[in-house]
């Protein structure tokens, strides 16, 4: 069962109040959640598919993203969400064509284990990889993009792509 929250208990109270009819269908277990009971009530909206699909996507893994969009690009979905690339490859270094850094708003794995490296390399804060970057005091969402797959804003992420040109060895 999932965790109660005060939403829940002001939505019960006033499902008890407003709407007894469902109130009692719902301790009778007619209707299966309070969620559902507050659905139909009009207390909140339901769901669309669209917003359960963006729920979905961020709660998933990196892996499970990647996987959904080459599924997405099988089934001809047209046009993906844009990949940040790595400019047109030096000839030193012909390997790193198009090299994606991102998935819209997400880093690669690959990426976030290059930028840890570099951190590591030059004993960097993701506090200090923000500030070289520009970006004043906003070393938390990049950590929170390094440790746990947060979003970055897209403009962070264009900047990171410049920054790992420039500290890659």
């Amino acid at each position: 069962m999932s965790k109660k929250t005060r939403r829940d208990d002001g939505h019960l109270q006033r499902l008890k109040t407003d709407f007894p009819d469902i109130y009692r269908a719902l301790l009778a277990g007619e209707i299966g959640s309070a969620r559902k009971a507050s659905v139909i009530a009009g207390i909140e909206p339901e769901r669309t598919r669209l917003d359960k699909l963006k729920n979905s996507w961020t709660k998933a893994t990196d892996a499970e993203r990647d996987a959904f969009l080459t599924w997405l690009a099988a089934n001809g979905a047209g046009p993906l969400a844009p990949r940040l690339t790595s400019p047109a490859p030096t000839p030193s270094d012909p390997r790193r064509a198009q090299t994606a850094i991102a998935s819209g708003r997400y880093l690669l794995a690959p990426t976030i284990a290059e930028i840890k490296a570099i951190m590591a390399r030059r004993r960097l804060t993701p506090e200090d990889a923000m500030r070289e970057m520009g970006f004043e005091a906003e070393g938390r969402a990049l950590a929170g993009a390094l440790a746990r797959g947060a979003s970055l804003r897209l403009s962070v992420i264009a900047s990171l792509e410049g920054w790992l040109r420039a500290n890659r060895r």
